[in-house]
């Protein structure tokens, strides 16, 4: 049986000219994808002008026996004209059956995105709000810290651009997570002529790190996870 760990982290584009989320912490998030239990760690870093993101998903109790790999996304970026601008992106997919790897590389001096996923090659123009799908998360932690809103933006998933269309925000009085409890603002989102809905559960006191976050389609719940340990 294949334990498919799907993360669809979106956000807003725009953010002010200081960056305010901490420069470096790593949360960790217990995982329910349907039958499966799992585990996702993030990290973010910072090494001079450039950060780096990293997202780690594994498989968790029983299975583990069925499925002991793990999916690995890193990517850097940099701040430029208060805009999170990618450098690179890496995905190592070892869950699957059949493993898979991609690699981008953003080249922001002739305005395209280059690279491969599985044996597929691609080319792709990009504009100044084109951002890797991990790098989402961190971009609406902070433009939603800094009160700016945008509608809609495009994100390089895979081998293509997809456009992400903002449909809902709502204020959560509080809500209850492993790591305890907090108020929150939940964001949901979804890909444009998709039935999935991705939401982000923002806790203002923790600096709008994610608590929770899930994807639901046709009323039912994919995917939860959350947060179970946070450092700074």
């Amino acid at each position: 049986m294949k334990l498919k760990l799907n993360f669809i982290f979106v956000c807003l584009f725009f953010s002010c000219s200081s960056w305010s989320i901490p420069t470096e912490y790593s949360a960790t998030y217990s995982v329910k994808l349907k039958q499966a239990d799992g585990l996702l760690t993030t990290k973010l870093s910072k090494q001079g002008e450039l950060y780096s993101y990293e997202m780690i998903t594994q498989a968790t109790g029983i299975w583990k026996v069925i499925s002991s790999g793990s999916v690995i996304e890193r990517s850097t970026f940099k701040i430029e004209d208060s805009i999170l601008k990618t450098e690179e992106y890496y995905l190592i997919d070892n869950i699957r059956r059949k493993p898979r790897e991609s690699k981008a590389i953003f080249s922001w001096s002739t305005n395209n995105v280059s690279g491969f996923y599985k044996d597929r090659e691609f080319k792709i123009d990009l504009d100044k709000n084109t951002l890797s799908r991990i790098i989402l998360q961190l971009q609406i932690m902070h433009a939603k810290e800094r009160q700016i809103e945008m509608n809609s933006f495009s994100v390089l998933d895979r081998d293509e651009l997809k456009n992400i269309i903002i449909i809902k925000e709502e204020n959560i009085k509080e809500a209850n997570v492993p790591y305890g409890k907090y108020k929150a603002i939940k964001i949901s989102h979804q890909t444009k002529d998709s039935e999935r809905i991705n939401s982000l559960w923002l806790a203002p006191e923790l600096n709008f790190i994610p608590i929770k976050l899930t994807q639901t389609e046709n009323g039912k719940t994919n995917f939860e996870a959350n947060l179970t340990q946070l450092n700074y």
